[in-house]
């Protein structure tokens, strides 16, 4: 099949499954919002806490947190849709109403979510940008850290696995540079003791993506952080993350 009639096809699925939310993106640039602190009500039909995976690729993981955790909601968030037609036509397959997926930018979360409408957010081999310098491709860079911490309650957090080194080591150093509290980091996560993580963290976790199987196969090592939000960012930092 050519490239890109594979992408045609999955765009126009995409049209067909209701869990799968393409706003106007142009519109979202300008500053319009979208279903910002209405998923609860209008998406899932629940109060449950909702977790957000970002850049969520084939969204396989999404739908397995979803089968594990009815007692909670999910959405994948990528800004290529056609990537995560996979997992959305499995959870559109099983009928899982606690998960959904938003085709978006990560740097206009806010216009999303409101504030503290996110419980957790998760981040899964995303790209380590190595040669960031001013920190506004890397996810874990302290601006987009104090974006997370804008639509996180208080107590939220940011949960990250990563195969780069050096992602884990700058998640380290900039997760308490932008005011989150350093709960865990574990820098080999196969290798950990049984007992090591909380039955939850522990599930999540077991979950093997496409990216960790050849990375594990390849000899490298998985490694994991858990962040926290203890207060809320302030307002001038808030607004430069905007900016950046």
């Amino acid at each position: 099949m050519p490239r890109g009639k594979g992408k045609l096809e999955r765009w126009e699925r995409n049209k067909s499954l209701g869990c799968v939310h393409e706003p106007d993106l142009r519109a979202v640039a300008e500053g319009d919002a979208y279903m910002r602190g209405a998923w609860a009500r209008e998406v899932f039909g629940s109060d449950a806490p909702i977790t957000l995976e970002l850049g969520c690729g084939q969204g396989l993981f999404t739908v397995d947190l979803a089968t594990r955790r009815p007692d909670a909601s999910f959405v994948g968030i990528d800004v290529k849709g056609h990537r995560f037609w996979r997992g959305a036509a499995a959870a559109d397959r099983a009928g899982l109403p606690n998960a959904a997926f938003l085709r978006a930018r990560v740097q206009w979360l806010d216009r999303f979510f409101a504030p503290g409408e996110v419980r957790d957010v998760w981040l899964t081999f995303t790209d380590p940008q190595v040669n960031d310098k001013r920190g506004t491709k890397r996810l874990t860079s302290p601006y987009y850290l104090r974006l997370y911490q804008q639509i996180l309650g208080i107590g939220g957090r940011v949960l990250v696995k990563t195969d780069s080194p050096e992602f884990y080591e700058r998640t380290l150093e900039d997760g308490p540079a932008a005011g989150l509290e350093l709960v865990d980091a574990c820098a080999d996560v196969p290798g950990a003791e049984i007992g090591r993580f909380d039955a939850e963290t522990t599930r999540a976790l077991s979950f093997i993506t496409a990216y960790e199987e050849r990375w594990l196969r390849e000899g490298r090592r998985v490694r994991y952080v858990e962040l926290r939000k203890t207060c809320d960012v302030p307002a001038e930092l808030a607004e430069e993350a905007r900016r950046m």
